[in-house]
């Protein structure tokens, strides 16, 4: 029944209306139309019932009513009843609950002023001539409203948290939501970076193959049986990442993947595949590549494989350098080839060292690409840190 009540506001309005009603046909003078007295009486537990089902939503207008109501009940109904009592505590406890300052003391004040009044020229016989029953009776009175304007003090502190209890879970909703579409972003973007690595490598490669087989088909069947093996390796590796990739976009599950992720171990791996294209590679390593955690590796490793296939689709037949000296607390990778690329204006326009500098910049480190004036070829340097715990 609470729930309900505090679910739906008009109805909790609606049973305090009903029983202030039912108070008011119980207590003195009788509900009638026979007397002057009893009509006004009538009229004034009406109308007071009436600016209860009202006190929630126009409290300013319910309020003000109800003193008018009450003043006439002061001035023309001798008697004064539980009735009015109960009325002038709902009010004290409205203004506390429903309005604003300044209104809430000057509205609080009226009904403190109404109901001393009305026990200092009340002449019932309940009261009496004696002045120091008058005086426990206004006291006790306004003590009465005392307690129910602080409870009304108390439900609006109550409410207030409340509605501020919403408003952060509504605030901290809105930023879970705002950081799962970023994360959302975030996620596509590495994807789309692993998918531009995986398949711009693999194709490359493939297509520097097919016309190198295309050329020796004839004249060395052998060589082209190499690349063309090659191209079927190269081709069922890339489809396999492929299809590891479409899965994490398939599922929630992190560890979808049943592959380990490439690392720097894996350099002399991607240095093979693309031997066949003509393209002279040579490695140094400096420090224990073992030691640099999986995610720097696996950045490492998709800027070396970005870095070769720009070399073999920019500056075929040149000779590619890859140095890598593994720190403390950082990888160095210099990846550079000594003949002139072949199209150099469009060498830094791709996606390709787009994303090379976000790999580097999700670790903190930094990654440099140009041309290389001592040599005119290309040169990537990157610089990858990671902390230690």
């Amino acid at each position: 029944m609470q729930a309900t009540l505090q679910a739906r506001p008009w109805l909790t309005d609606a049973v305090v209306a009903a029983l202030v009603g039912l108070l008011g046909l119980i207590s003195s003078p009788m509900v009638s139309f026979a007397t002057a007295s009893q009509i006004v009486y009538t009229v004034i537990v009406f109308g007071c019932c009436v600016a209860m089902l009202f006190r929630r939503r126009h409290p300013h207008a319910a309020l003000a009513a109800m003193a008018v109501l009450l003043l006439g009940h002061l001035t023309l109904v001798d008697e004064i009843g539980v009735f009015a009592g109960v009325v002038c505590l709902i009010a004290a406890y409205t203004t506390q609950t429903r309005l604003t300052p300044p209104w809430r003391w000057v509205y609080l004040v009226v009904v403190y002023a109404g109901a001393a009044t009305a026990i200092l020229m009340s002449s019932a016989p309940a009261i009496g001539e004696d002045w120091r029953a008058r005086t426990i009776v206004l006291v006790a009175v306004l003590a009465a409203l005392t307690v129910a304007a602080l409870a009304g003090v108390v439900r609006r502190h109550a409410r207030a948290r409340y509605e501020a209890a919403i408003e952060r879970a509504a605030i901290l909703e809105a930023q879970q939501d705002a950081e799962r579409r970023l994360a959302g972003v975030e996620e596509r973007n590495r994807i789309a970076r692993e998918m531009h690595d995986v398949l711009g490598h693999s194709l490359n490669a493939v297509a520097v193959q097919a016309e190198g087989a295309r050329y020796v088909l004839r004249t060395d069947p052998e060589q082209a049986d190499r690349a063309l093996a090659t191209i079927g390796q190269l081709s069922r590796s890339a489809v396999d990442e492929v299809r590891e990739l479409i899965d994490v976009l398939r599922t929630e599950d992190e560890a979808v993947s049943t592959r380990p992720a490439p690392s720097l171990r894996d350099i002399p791996d991607l240095i093979g595949t693309v031997r066949h294209t003509g393209t002279t590679i040579r490695l140094r390593s400096e420090g224990d590549i073992d030691t640099v955690p999986g995610h720097v590796s696996l950045t490492a490793y998709r800027i070396v494989q970005e870095s070769l296939t720009n070399s073999v689709r920019h500056a075929e037949h040149a000779t590619t350098m890859i140095h890598i000296t593994v720190g403390t607390r950082s990888v160095d990778l210099d990846i550079a080839n000594g003949g002139p690329i072949r199209d150099a204006t469009t060498a830094d326009t791709g996606h390709g060292i787009t994303g090379m500098r976000e790999r580097a910049h999700a670790l903190g480190g930094t990654l440099d690409a140009g041309p290389d004036p001592a040599t005119g070829g290309w040169r990537v340097h990157a610089h990858l840190p990671w902390s230690r715990s």
